[in-house]
């Protein structure tokens, strides 16, 4: 355990000592603050809009926008890897080839973890400097948008990590997901088949489940039990083609 953390310490001063999270964690910061003063300029009053609607507001652009830079960090984490020549680093290790991605990815999760906390901060943080009004939306409504966002998240981040793995090529693991994340509203066309169900894309909506608005759930007969159970078959299947493939693959 102690070798494994050491290997998920050393993935985090990765993204750390090249900028990309530093610089992406700014990047939040001046967005959010952007967005605040874009909107007590075009509302006016501090006192006529409430602070936990700018929050929701801001939180809900921060957190698009993220998953998004998810995919980019899901796919550079491999591809990096063998363009820099540095995997052959890694596998000379004392360490299974499946230790190695697994330290890989607890360290993309806990990037993804670090981005919603300061989201959720900055949001907060920006909101109630600029707006006091009052509003029937509750600070748990706003924390609950937030983590309805994580199962699309975790789910494309999964996925472009299993694709960096398969292909080694940074454009296809970004592109790849993006690309299917765009035109998973198609499926609704085919929302009267029986088979929709047991795709990925209505179970990674949570929303009806967790408010009880029947309307937002995503089928008829959904259930939060269901949704869950066909998230985690999708989610162990990219993880598992994943390192089937990372401990198949010749490393030159």
């Amino acid at each position: 355990m102690r070798y494994f953390n050491g290997l998920v310490k050393n993935e985090w001063m990765k993204a750390t000592s090249k900028r990309q999270l530093p610089y992406y964690y700014l990047f939040l910061t001046l967005l959010t603050i952007g967005i605040g003063a874009v909107m007590r300029m075009v509302i006016g009053d501090r006192s006529g809009y409430a602070a936990i609607d700018s929050v929701s507001v801001s939180l809900s652009v921060l957190l698009t926008i993220s998953s998004f830079f998810f995919i980019v960090v899901s796919s550079q984490i491999i591809t990096d890897e063998f363009k820099d020549g540095t995997i052959k680093q890694l596998l000379i290790r004392p360490a299974s080839r499946t230790t190695v991605l697994m330290s890989k990815l607890v360290n993309l999760l806990l990037i993804m973890a670090s981005v919603y906390v300061l989201a959720f901060i900055l949001s907060v943080g920006v909101g109630f400097i600029l707006f006091s009004g009052t509003t029937e939306t509750t600070f748990m409504d706003v924390v609950r948008q937030g983590l309805l966002t994580l199962p699309s998240s975790l789910f494309y981040s999964l996925f472009a990590f299993m694709v960096a793995v398969l292909t080694k090529s940074l454009g296809l693991a970004m592109s790849i997901p993006i690309i299917v994340q765009s035109l998973s509203g198609l499926t609704q066309f085919v929302a009267n088949k029986p088979w929709y169900k047991f795709l990925i894309f209505p179970n990674l909506n949570w929303e009806g489940y967790v408010t009880g608005n029947a309307n937002m759930i995503p089928f008829a007969g959904g259930t939060f039990f269901f949704s869950i159970m066909i998230f985690i078959v999708y989610m162990l299947v990219l993880l598992l083609v994943s390192i089937y493939a990372f401990n198949a693959r010749d490393v030159q």
